[in-house]
């Protein structure tokens, strides 16, 4: 397998099943050697801060991602301790592997607003994009993307599971042992996170 790594970069607050099984749609449909799971210790996007702590999120991914070798956890966002920008993950993931062909995966939903994306023209240089469809998003290119962007469409499973329903489960006793992996939910009782 020659070397093609894919990068899930996102909150993970919780990273759940929906993620995993992605970044292994990932790997499977585009011969990916391995897919770095990078918590982002604050999205630029998104108005508010995460719920968990950067450090509970990292650990979450860690824990996620142990039991499969073609999944590893990364922080070099984290090592930032700043918001998170892709172009900035994207460099120094090229500089750890100079070698590889780098694929950034994301939803589908987020195409439309890639062209909001810090150095966009930079980031599409590096990597090239994997996009899966969400449930119920609609798939919107930008005309505003440069012309060197390379974007792969990933085939779609209907899967509906998000963080934002885990945590609101959780905070409602509600069950979400099933949305998570096993080691996830343990952590996520063990420490209360979300309640």
């Amino acid at each position: 397998m020659s070397n093609r790594i894919g990068i899930m970069g996102g909150s993970f607050d919780p990273i759940h099943s929906g993620h995993l099984i992605i970044a292994l749609d990932a790997v499977e449909q585009f011969e990916l050697e391995k897919v770095l799971f990078v918590p982002a210790y604050q999205a630029p996007l998104k108005s508010k801060s995460p719920s968990a702590s950067a450090e509970a999120r990292m650990k979450m991914v860690e824990l996620a991602t142990s039991d499969e070798d073609r999944f590893q956890a990364s922080d070099v966002d984290y090592q930032c301790k700043d918001t998170s920008y892709s172009v900035r993950t994207a460099r120094n993931l090229k500089k750890e592997f100079p070698e590889a062909e780098l694929f950034w995966i994301l939803g589908a939903d987020q195409i439309a607003q890639l062209h909001l994306w810090r150095d966009i023209e930079e980031l599409a240089r590096v990597v090239s994009f994997i996009a899966f469809d969400r449930p119920g998003s609609k798939n919107q290119t930008s005309g505003k993307m440069p012309e060197h962007t390379r974007l792969l469409l990933g085939e779609p499973r209907p899967l509906q599971i998000s963080s934002t329903e885990i945590r609101d489960r959780l905070k409602s006793h509600r069950g979400a042992k099933y949305f998570l992996p096993a080691k996830v939910f343990d952590y996520i009782k063990a420490e209360n996170l979300y309640i």
